[in-house]
């Protein structure tokens, strides 16, 4: 079975990250990683992230932008299949289980 790695940036979002990591672990395919990157909040969203315990790992970091977010997610992804999602993005149930079949079955990097 593929394995996914999903790396969530976050700055300021605790009114939504909730609703994100719940639709990503809720996935058909579950992520084999959910990292969620927080860029320097000064809400409450790491409270809201560590609220999901260890289904999710959370990176902390000072405020410097959602590339440099989503760059410090990749270094510790294991996955096979890396998949971004903002911190207010949703996405089909199966979203991660067709993209990781169609990428596995035309033999995508």
């Amino acid at each position: 079975m593929v394995t996914v790695s999903v790396i969530i940036p976050n700055y300021n979002r605790a009114q939504v990250i909730a609703e994100t990591i719940a639709n990503m672990l809720h996935q058909t395919l579950p992520p084999h990683q959910l990292i969620v990157v927080d860029d320097g909040s000064t809400d409450d969203s790491v409270d809201v992230i560590k609220s999901f315990g260890d289904r999710v790992t959370l990176i902390q970091q000072s405020n410097q932008g959602p590339g440099a977010a989503r760059n410090a997610g990749l270094r510790i992804a294991t996955g096979e299949f890396i998949q971004f999602m903002d911190s207010d993005d949703l996405a089909s149930l199966n979203k991660l289980e067709v993209q990781a079949q169609a990428l596995t079955q035309h033999q995508a990097d």
